[in-house]
């Protein structure tokens, strides 16, 4: 016989169970509560009518399991949906980061800076000895060489490398531009040099017995007018008539100018290669400076 006492702690317990559920967030899982809290109260009340004459406590003992199963089945509906929704993690990528690759292209640079370096000092080597000699022969090239071998010669002191000597004006443009001018210059002044020569060639009166010396006469002759040479094969009073020719004198004072212009600047691009080549950081960009 179900008591008075029993009644109240059914109430109590159908109470609690239709409370919502403090780990049920979601309307699905209120509504499942509430489905199998009806289930739960109409079996209880199935229970007490067949059951009257049934011990008390075994009724509560199955009423007691029952709200367990309310309570416990949504937690577990809600446990497996947060499983559900869960987003997959993304997956990570490993990529080089950007200090190696920094640390990487300063490697290059570096091997590379060392690379410029040996060129910079044979430009210094090569440009110092521009000045020497057209301080001392008024020209740079071999002045008993033909045209065509000047040419390779002249090209020899301006080129350091094969490869790297062009790749100077992506590092050092200011001082590639300059060595080129001087380049220019010092061609100009073999190309004029020729040209007085020539010139001295023509204008010269010999006897037939010196007719074979024309040549050599005549680069005294001109070595003379520079203050390059003692001009032996000529005499004196044919050098003052030659210096009375303007365009001899021309040629003679306009190689004079040049000349000492492309020493100077021999010099000077000598030290400044020179300079460079001690510096320890390789401004400006090339191919060799270029990760793979």
């Amino acid at each position: 016989m179900v008591t008075r006492r029993d009644r109240r702690r059914f109430k109590r317990a159908a109470d609690r169970a239709i409370r919502p559920s403090r780990r049920a967030s979601t309307a699905s899982a209120i509504t499942i509560v509430l489905r199998a809290l009806t289930t739960v109260l109409r079996a209880i009340a199935t229970v007490l009518r067949l059951s009257r004459r049934v011990w008390s406590w075994s009724v509560i003992g199955v009423a007691a399991l029952l709200l367990y199963v309310v309570y416990a089945f949504p937690a577990r509906i809600e446990s497996r949906k947060a499983d559900v929704a869960q987003p997959a993690r993304p997956v990570t990528v490993t990529e080089p980061s950007r200090d190696a690759n920094e640390r990487r292209l300063s490697e290059i640079r570096q091997v590379h800076l060392g690379q410029l370096q040996p060129v910079l000092r044979t430009d210094a080597q090569k440009l110092s000895e521009v000045a020497r000699r057209i301080r001392a022969d008024g020209r740079v090239t071999d002045i008993n060489k033909d045209r065509s071998a000047t040419v390779v010669e002249l090209r020899s002191l301006f080129v350091s490398h094969g490869v790297l000597s062009g790749d100077l004006q992506n590092h050092y443009q200011e001082y590639s531009q300059a060595k080129e001018r001087l380049r220019r210059n010092v061609s100009e002044h073999e190309a004029e040099f020729y040209t007085a020569t020539s010139l001295l060639t023509t204008k010269l009166s010999l006897p037939p017995g010196a007719e074979h010396r024309r040549l050599e006469v005549a680069r005294s002759l001109l070595e003379k007018c520079l203050g390059k040479g003692p001009g032996t094969a000529v005499a004196e009073d044919e050098f003052t008539a030659f210096l009375s020719d303007s365009d001899v004198t021309a040629h003679c004072e306009s190689l004079k100018k040049r000349a000492a212009r492309i020493a100077a600047n021999a010099d000077k691009l000598s030290a400044e290669a020179l300079v460079l080549a001690e510096r320890t950081t390789l401004p400006g960009e090339c191919k060799y400076t270029k990760l793979d």
